[in-house]
């Protein structure tokens, strides 16, 4: 068959597929699956912030004290009597259903603004980062989006530091939350009819015909016609595996604002919330990462301080109210985060809210701004998870888990010593306690004590 041909055939398949317009309408298929009762399903959001959260105090130096503004104080190993610290109480409104964790290690422990390469990965940095790990085992209603990325400010600079990895391949996330949800969320008049039965036979059928003329082309047209066709073969699987959403997806609507602005920041942070929000509540993912800023954060916290970045303030180089005064910055978005989710209807179950069924981890690249260290990372898991999560029955908890540690670290610090559980096992607990697993080398044995059923 002549390349033209083919080429033909190939284009027909995409027009029945509607590859050109969108894989799915919603419509009569929401409106058929609306008020049905359905099984509770776990959803999983990341967060993460920049530059550390303060872990070590204001003096800390070297590898930090551990006494610094994060980690809640607490007498016991693994106890509900802890008390907030001035920046974890920032989510103080969350307590009741949050685990703060203590004695982490990330990567290597002392790469600095590297961290990015390891937050959501494996200690080699070589696989998929757990976003990517679970939203291939639990996807929503569109499997092209299967784990969200959304990068209120991230690299907005034009520094691409950022935390989600399919394979060895940095993602870009969304920067500009009204993108984001025209990809979502297309107004009516832009959708098309729906696959037609055949559709993917037809693309399988193309690519069959393009592979029998691969043998006239030079060796770069080749390499350029092999990276297209993983892509059609990908849309072969997502139009497959494409469903109607199950919940109500009404299009959102934003006010055209500079997302790269310092002077909008407050406000672009809000519509990511509520974009991702919204994508959870009807259904189209289950998997969402949120990447505030990125390490060295070069734009300004006009509310904190309308001179200093927030780096300089990380590295306590602009004084001590501003140094915690970003750090709050960034805690205080992610209870804002917490707050939208509550706000919206689960999926799901129709009768919870989406919070109730969703987990949401927040940490960040390295433990503190000014030793640049990661070792005492800051992490919580918060939201009802589907009621997985053990975060002391009503009360919230703190989980010291360094009984449960696989590595040594050469310092340490003062207050708990030098053992440290590696942070791939928390990516392998969370994914475990999700119905899947990690395809990380190395020490991926889930710690216990965090889900109900690991």
């Amino acid at each position: 068959m002549g390349i033209l041909k083919s080429r033909r055939r190939f284009l027909a398949g995409l027009a029945a597929a509607g590859v050109y317009g969108p894989l799915t309408q919603f419509g009569l298929a929401r409106m058929a699956l609306a008020g049905q009762a359905q099984e509770a399903r776990l959803k999983v959001v990341f967060v993460v912030v920049p530059d550390g959260l303060a872990v070590d105090s204001y003096t800390g130096g070297g590898f930090g004290d551990g006494r610094g503004l994060w980690h809640p104080t607490a007498s016991q190993m693994d106890t509900t009597a802890f008390t907030l610290n001035e920046i974890s109480s920032e989510l103080a409104a969350y307590r009741n259903q949050s685990l703060y964790l203590r004695g982490i290690i990330l990567g290597p422990g002392n790469v600095g603004h590297d961290g990015w390469n390891w937050v959501l990965r494996d200690t080699a940095k070589t696989q998929s980062s757990i976003d990517i790990v679970l939203g291939q085992a639990i996807p929503g209603a569109e499997p092209s989006h299967r784990s969200l990325f959304s990068g209120p400010h991230a690299g907005i600079d034009g520094t691409p530091w950022f935390v989600s990895f399919q394979g060895a391949a940095i993602r870009t996330p969304y920067r500009d939350p009204r993108l984001m949800a025209e990809s979502l969320f297309k107004a009516p008049a832009q959708r098309s009819s729906p696959p037609q039965p055949g559709a993917g036979s037809l693309l399988e059928a193309a690519v069959v015909d393009i592979q029998e003329v691969k043998s006239k082309l030079s060796a770069g047209e080749r390499q350029k016609l092999d990276t297209h066709l993983d892509s059609v073969e990908q849309v072969i699987k997502d139009l497959e595996e494409a469903r109607p959403p199950v919940g109500e997806c009404k299009p959102v609507e934003l006010e055209p604002l500079d997302y790269r602005s310092a002077l909008h920041r407050n406000r672009i942070q809000a519509d990511h919330h509520q974009v991702v929000a919204t994508a959870l509540s009807c259904g189209i993912t289950r998997v969402a990462t949120l990447q505030i800023g990125r390490s060295a954060e070069s734009l300004n916290i006009i509310d904190v301080s309308p001179d200093s970045n927030p780096h300089e303030c990380a590295h306590r180089r602009s004084g001590e109210a501003f140094w915690k005064g970003t750090r709050q910055w960034y805690v205080r978005q992610v209870k804002l985060f917490m707050d939208e989710l509550a706000r919206y209807q689960d999926p799901h179950v129709p009768g919870d809210n989406l919070l109730q069924h969703t987990l949401v981890v927040l940490t960040s690249e390295m433990a503190d701004g000014a030793p640049e260290h990661m070792i005492d990372m800051p992490m919580v898991l918060m939201g009802g998870a589907g009621g997985l999560l053990k975060s002391g029955e009503g009360a919230g908890r703190y989980f010291n888990i360094t009984q449960q540690a696989d590595r040594q670290h050469h310092t340490g610090n003062p207050e708990i010593g030098k053992s440290f559980v590696d942070m791939q096992r928390i990516w392998a607990t969370i994914a475990k306690a999700a119905g899947t697993s990690v395809p990380y080398a190395g020490n991926i044995e889930p710690v216990t004590g965090i889900f109900s059923n690991v």
